[in-house]
């Protein structure tokens, strides 16, 4: 069987994504979609607004016939590690094609990327005089006449990277994206495609009916019916301050990307009288240039679940397949790759392998239960969950 593989957040389900999702199947002859979908949290450091099994859930019902977990270590992380953990779970099941969204899909992101990583090798890209992420993109430009700026652009080199570091073949389909664009913040009446972004603010602002035409009937449903994370900054900060407050500066300074004094920044906001009082008013006042606003909010979570930077390395050398649901197509696809698969194959999870193995995804399951006010739920994320199976009717 020939699989296509798809790398997604779905945070929320839209109708870009089945659009997606049939459209890498048409475009490489593929008799099934693999989804390598980001847990409970995705990239920029925020809770997903439903969980990973509704959001699984919708996928399969939109086409997508096998969906598997990005772990927290890979799917809340800067996109060269994002995208790195994302192929090589692709690469462990066999897939060899990958099919994306790019604002620019007529250019040959694996050139790119080669030429790239020999710029590197001679020890370029060391302009510290901005972020790195501008030096990069601009020093990019300047030796391959390619502007890296766009959103999708730079996961799309991101992905391109890590298959050339691999060393293994597979070929990237890059796909334009219809009718908005990735930041979009708002859309218009009679668009039938929208912006996640758009959707997510929409959503915040109780405007439900609103995303209506550019939904599935069961995202809207899921939407408007099932347990979601949307009102997470409230909580979230309450809980992010106490660990502020009652951990030593040693201690916050062994967590993960900590670094350069920021765990002394983010104690002082954290404990100053007049300080700030929200979530985002609290981003704001430790934010510096050195760091993007989606680096802090890295940081903030991992200081939440409390991620030292041993734990996820370890985690990052330890990767597995966590399966999340399936159809036919899907389960055939697994009996053929299980022997073959270059990573452990994860079908359900007991509370010794949670505390061992997928320590770090269940504790970020643990916290979505929090954030999303389901800390009395019967059945948590991970211990004892099967993959969801759709049959076909």
């Amino acid at each position: 069987m020939k699989a296509v593989g798809i790398i997604a957040e779905y945070n929320p389900f839209h109708n870009g994504h089945a659009y997606h999702i049939q459209k890498a199947k048409e475009l490489t002859n593929a008799d099934l979609a693999v989804v390598v979908m980001s847990g409970n949290f995705v990239q920029r450091g925020e809770p997903a607004i439903l969980d990973k099994w509704e959001r699984t859930k919708l996928a399969l019902a939109a086409g997508a016939d096998l969906v598997v977990e990005l772990p927290v270590f890979y799917a809340v992380q800067p996109g060269h590690l994002f995208a790195a953990g994302a192929i090589q779970i692709l690469q462990a099941l066999g897939v060899k094609d990958l099919v994306f969204g790019s604002e620019h899909p007529e250019v040959d992101f694996l050139d790119l990327a080669k030429q790239a990583l020999a710029i590197e090798s001679e020890g370029q890209f060391t302009d510290r005089t901005q972020t790195y992420a501008s030096a990069y993109a601009q020093q990019l430009e300047e030796q391959t006449g390619f502007k890296m700026e766009n959103p999708n652009d730079i996961l799309a080199f991101s992905y391109a990277k890590a298959v050339v570091a691999s060393g293994q073949e597979m070929q990237l389909h890059p796909i334009g994206r219809l009718e908005a664009g990735y930041h979009d913040q708002t859309f218009e009446e009679g668009q039938t495609i929208a912006s996640a972004s758009s959707i997510r603010l929409a959503l915040h602002k109780g405007k439900f009916e609103k995303i209506r035409p550019v939904v599935s009937d069961q995202s809207f449903e899921a939407l408007s019916t099932k347990p979601t994370a949307l009102a997470f900054e409230k909580p979230f900060f309450e809980l992010l301050r106490y660990r502020l407050l009652t951990d030593t500066v040693g201690q916050l300074g062994q967590v993960y990307q900590m670094a350069e004094g920021l765990e002394q920044r983010l104690a002082g906001v954290a404990a100053a009288v007049e300080g700030p009082q929200s979530y985002q008013s609290f981003i704001k006042s430790v934010k510096t240039k050195r760091y993007t606003f989606a680096r802090i909010q890295r940081t903030l979570l991992y200081t939440l679940l409390n991620i030292k930077v041993d734990q996820m390395q370890a985690a990052m050398a330890d990767s597995y397949i966590r399966l999340l649901g399936f159809n036919d197509f899907g389960q055939a696809y697994l009996s053929e790759v299980k022997r073959t698969a270059t990573l452990p194959i994860i079908s359900r999870v007991d509370m010794s392998l949670a505390k061992a193995n997928l320590r770090l995804d269940y504790k970020a399951g643990q916290m979505w239960q929090i954030l999303a006010g389901q800390t009395h739920a019967k059945q948590g994320q991970d211990v004892g969950r099967k993959p969801i199976y759709q049959g076909q009717e």
